[in-house]
């Protein structure tokens, strides 16, 4: 194989998923339920929506609940605006958020506290951010419980029943979103 291949192999392995320390690059990585760590902590989370709103979470032996999202699949996805891989999954997430509106959520957990409320405000404007935001001190501990999260962006998907499905470390893919959409 020559260099050149095998650099730009690397290269697109390295650079798919943002370090919320550094901002550098890591590798994607998706990771079935089977091999994942569940989450059994039995904790409630209130999150705080940049509209004012709240939504509640409970975690209870890796079962996910909440009124506000009741009967909706769910994706958490905690993410920061400055976020390569994040970026660019904000078109695909804006398309899936309206297509399947009535079975199906994300919840995008600000994982960032540089970030002024003008300049996210402007994101969402911009990317037309159409589910909730959720914004505060509270996220961060709910990321702590979720694996403690480390890259952004990483995701969390919930079926209608708050059953873990899948853990996913970097952009995901639109249609295998969306196949886990249909599924449910």
């Amino acid at each position: 194989m020559n260099r050149k291949l095998l650099y730009l192999i690397l290269f697109s392995i390295l650079f798919t998923a943002c370090d919320s320390k550094s901002q550098k690059a890591q590798e994607v990585q998706s990771v079935d339920v089977k091999y994942q760590k569940e989450i059994k902590k039995t904790d409630t989370y209130t999150l705080t929506t940049t509209k004012g709103e709240k939504i509640s979470l409970e975690l209870d032996n890796g079962l996910l609940s909440s009124k506000q999202l009741n009967g909706k699949m769910v994706l958490l996805n905690f993410w920061a605006p400055w976020c390569k891989p994040c970026i660019k999954e904000m078109p695909s997430f804006v398309k899936l958020q309206e297509k399947y509106k009535d079975d199906f959520i994300i919840v995008g957990v600000l994982f960032d506290k540089k970030t002024s409320k003008e300049e996210l405000s402007t994101f969402m404007k911009k990317h037309n951010v159409n589910f909730p935001v959720t914004v505060g001190e509270e996220n961060y501990k709910l990321a702590k419980a979720f694996d403690d999260v480390q890259m952004i962006p990483e995701s969390f998907l919930y079926t209608k029943g708050g059953l873990f499905v899948k853990k996913f470390v970097g952009e995901i893919s639109h249609s295998v979103l969306e196949t886990y959409i249909k599924e449910q």
